[in-house]
């Protein structure tokens, strides 16, 4: 699990943490399956930490079990179709607005659910530079995020080659800035212009 917050905890961390505390509270309650609750919750934590070794391991696996974030606002239009999918209603998603001290989604140049279900919001009167959602992560390409940018994967393999970048599966991080490409390697940090 690494030293994460309750409040970032993912489903699975969640559903296993449960399940540990009712294995162990049966052993505590019957006391003569003490050795049996024990075996339980050591197989649970072990499951839990295959799985964020798996996790870390496997970006696309974590991607399928955990989500990835969803664009919500795109300079100042609400994205129903993505409400939608992610099934946050526009009551819940003005709530989340308002905990920003945002009154209307006009306001707002990007507006991103994160994972764990927060919102992040970018506001117009201090606009960021950056495309807020990583393009790259760890040589994966994140298509959710290109078509939140209005752009596909064959425009970014397109862009990288018309930079001589060949190297997908060095990218740790990649991102859209201001016409330019950011990409984070283990070896550096290379900035390719749009062309």
């Amino acid at each position: 699990m690494g030293k994460r917050e309750v409040n970032q905890l993912s489903t699975v961390d969640i559903v296993i943490n449960i399940l540990i505390a009712n294995v162990a509270a049966g052993g505590i309650v019957e006391e003569e399956y003490w050795l049996d609750a024990l075996g339980g919750v050591l197989v649970l934590v072990m499951l839990q930490i295959l799985m964020a070794k798996f996790q870390i391991k496997y970006p696309r696996g974590r991607d399928i079990i955990e989500g990835e974030p969803s664009m919500v606002i795109k300079n100042g239009f609400v994205d129903y179709d993505e409400l939608k999918k992610i099934r946050v209603d526009l009551d819940d998603l003005m709530m989340l607005l308002r905990g920003d001290n945002v009154v209307a989604p006009e306001e707002v140049q990007y507006g991103i659910v994160e994972k764990n279900g927060k919102l992040t919001v970018y506001t117009k009167k201090n606009p960021t530079k950056t495309f807020p959602l990583p393009l790259v992560i760890s040589g994966q390409v994140k298509l959710k995020a290109l078509e939140s940018l209005d752009k596909d994967a064959d425009w970014l393999m397109n862009q990288l080659e018309l930079n001589q970048f060949y190297r997908l599966e060095q990218v740790e991080y990649l991102f859209y800035e201001e016409q330019k490409l950011v990409i984070y390697m283990k070896d550096g940090i290379k900035k390719l212009k749009i062309k």
